[in-house]
């Protein structure tokens, strides 16, 4: 049975956790914050809790679950460990040219990010087909079978795996998901405000595209704060092409 290790016990990690062992794997859990492996275990998205060391010393792939500067930060502590020559380590960034670069030398890691989520947080939001059927990027790097390995784990849990380059991943994102993100807290903020004048009325002529927005509002803001500043310089591009679309769209009449 191969085994999986998961830093990071939260909506994608134990995501993860849960696809992977209904295929069969072992998954293995770590957490800085105990109660996310508890709750982990609980949603039977990790066999049993670990420490990192037994996860690194015994486990055929590792998922970095974390945001991006836990990520970064696991990254750099891989540089201290003597890794298996036979493991693969993934993680699951928002943006991939930081970690790129971060992890460069690192035979064993390979930068990829599923283009699934969701608004609520912690392993009891986890559910075993959020990748079925999603786009799952990966960066190809020198070790082709170790990119290949990853690409083969994600398409076992239902995503499809598409190759990218690191830094084309983010300017395309900057525009695919990071500005909607943010047009989306600041529309959920204009709501807000009206809502104190006019309150459930507001709510009531909400239409689908509005409520599609309002989930995306209640996104964890210090993970997408990080998320936009590793990506600023593409974003604000982004955000003035938005900016010149909205002049340039006229009303009509």
């Amino acid at each position: 049975m191969p085994r999986l290790g998961i830093i990071g016990t939260g909506l994608i990690g134990a995501s993860i956790g849960l696809a992977a062992r209904s295929r069969g794997w072992e998954a293995l859990g770590y957490d800085r914050d105990p109660a996310a492996t508890t709750g982990a275990l609980h949603a039977d998205a990790i066999d049993r809790i670990a420490e990192r060391d037994e996860i690194y010393a015994t486990c055929d792939l590792v998922a970095i679950a974390a945001h991006v500067s836990g990520t970064l930060e696991e990254i750099a502590t891989l540089r201290r460990r003597t890794l298996r020559s036979d493991q693969v380590i993934i993680d699951v960034a928002s943006v991939k040219a930081p970690v790129a670069r971060a992890a460069a030398g690192i035979d064993a890691f390979v930068p990829t990010h599923p283009m699934a989520g969701g608004e609520r947080r912690g392993p009891g939001a986890a559910r075993g087909d959020l990748f079925a059927g999603r786009v799952w990027c990966y960066v190809p790097t020198a070790d082709s079978a170790r990119s290949e390995q990853a690409a083969a784990f994600a398409q076992t849990l239902g995503a499809n795996p598409v190759a990218v380059d690191a830094e084309e991943h983010d300017a395309i994102v900057a525009l695919t998901s990071h500005l909607p993100q943010l047009i989306a807290y600041a529309f959920t903020q204009r709501v807000n405000e009206r809502n104190a004048a006019d309150g459930e009325l507001v709510d009531a002529l909400c239409g689908p595209a509005a409520r599609e927005l309002l989930r995306l509002g209640r996104s964890s803001p210090q993970m997408w704060d990080e998320i936009f500043h590793e990506n600023r310089d593409a974003l604000e591009q982004e955000l003035r092409r938005f900016r010149k679309a909205l002049d340039d769209r006229r009303l009509p009449g």
